[in-house]
């Protein structure tokens, strides 16, 4: 077993998106404009969820072909480099955690960090998505009929 590794950065967002590129998943943050504090762990086992410290968590499954992903900002912005993923290519699990999305979501655009947002990710079988915890009118609009 190794021990996680950690990157973190302030992402810039447009429109409310990131992109998690290798095969490809979709970050939807509070904040329409300007950026957000990013954390990403990678994991050889599930770290376990941060309940106590952030308001949103959910989780998806994503199949990984190079067993390398990237977080792209929308609209060609900065590109950062995540961890290299324990087991190569296969099935992973990714595990969003949230705080301050509808404080975010309010301001709109800002030039300072309001929300943030903890990545995990670890190998694992590919699984039905799953809400962990959900609090904010922001996850609650994204997951409701539109």
């Amino acid at each position: 077993m190794t021990d996680p590794r950690t990157v973190s950065f302030d992402l810039g967002v447009h429109y409310r998106q990131a992109y998690l590129v290798d095969d490809g998943a979709f970050l939807i943050t509070g904040l329409h404009t300007g950026a957000v504090g990013f954390s990403v762990t990678v994991a050889d086992h599930d770290p376990g969820a941060d309940t106590n410290g952030y308001e949103d968590i959910v989780e998806i499954s994503l199949q990984s072909e190079a067993g390398q992903l990237s977080l792209y900002e929308w609209g060609g912005g900065d590109v950062h480099e995540l961890p290299t993923l324990p087991a190569g290519p296969g099935w992973y699990r990714l595990r969003h955690h949230a705080q301050n999305m509808d404080e975010a979501a309010e301001a709109d655009t800002s030039d300072e960090v309001i929300d943030r947002y903890l990545l995990q990710i670890w190998p694992q079988d590919e699984s039905t998505p799953r809400v962990i915890k959900s609090t904010s009118g922001q996850l609650a609009y994204w997951r409701g009929p539109h």
